[in-house]
């Protein structure tokens, strides 16, 4: 099969436009959705390998979607993955979410079982809402407009430990140029945010690709969830291990079933 070049394309979001970069075609279609502080850029090697029908999108607020002024949260992103599925994916198609976009592809999967061939998670956050509400105030409190400058650089510091030089530059580009209020909103929503809903409506195909497995992370909280965890990587596996990443893509689209 011919490999379709990718095509930048725009769809009318809930509060703007989203953009969307659209690649390949045939196969199971995949709709890939970013972490925040990130942007589609993060999935343009992933989709350049594969031999499906792909579509990468930037969330409101970040990436070069408008929609700046929110709201933003895991609800308000899964306006946003409806409006791009509505818009170039009108079957059944894999969902794959990494880190915040993890929750927001199991919040789609909550709502909206029957339009999924697959849910893929890609390091994926746990159930945060029995944590002590001090800890999480006082996390949250350093993306606030008066920490936020002098916190932001060393905010994913931990996260990229693993990481390749070329991720690292990537990772901390999209984070510096992503909004303050976008970032902020996004992450408080994760405080509130059910995992088990997912698992509650979806029974199709589920699997998870993860780099950490501490208490925090939906492997270590869901011990019957199917994984596969990734030697020597950080948080943005499909960045630092991506021919490990596209096999362990490919393997799970096979059990995915692409009929309407």
């Amino acid at each position: 099969m011919k490999h379709k070049e990718p095509k930048m394309m725009t769809v009318a979001g809930p509060v703007g436009r989203l953009i969307a970069t659209v690649e390949g075609e045939g196969g199971i279609p995949i709709l890939f959705v970013h972490d925040n502080a990130g942007d589609r850029t993060h999935w343009a090697e992933t989709q350049h390998g594969l031999a499906t029908r792909s579509v990468a999108f930037d969330l409101r607020g970040l990436g070069e979607s408008s929609g700046g002024h929110g709201p933003f949260g895991v609800e308000a992103a899964v306006e946003d993955v409806a409006a791009v599925a509505d818009a170039l994916l009108p079957g059944k198609f894999a969902l794959v979410g990494h880190g915040f976009g993890a929750a927001v592809a199991g919040a789609f999967a909550a709502y909206y079982p029957e339009r999924l061939a697959g849910l893929l998670y890609v390091e994926a956050p746990g159930d945060l809402r029995h944590g002590s509400k001090a800890d999480a105030a006082a996390w949250l409190e350093n993306f606030s407009a008066a920490k936020y400058g002098t916190f932001h650089e060393h905010w994913l510091t931990q996260l990229l430990l693993e990481a390749k030089v070329t991720t690292r530059t990537l990772v901390m580009k999209t984070m510096r140029t992503s909004r303050r209020e976008a970032i902020a909103g996004y992450l408080e929503s994760l405080y509130g945010y059910n995992p088990d809903e997912a698992f509650e409506s979806f029974k199709g195909p589920t699997h998870a690709l993860a780099a950490a497995t501490g208490p925090e992370t939906l492997v270590a909280q869901r011990p019957t969830l199917s994984r596969t965890v990734a030697p020597h990587a950080s948080h943005w596996l499909m960045l630092d291990s991506p021919q490990w990443f596209h096999t362990e893509l490919v393997r799970f689209l096979g059990h995915c079933k692409p009929h309407p």
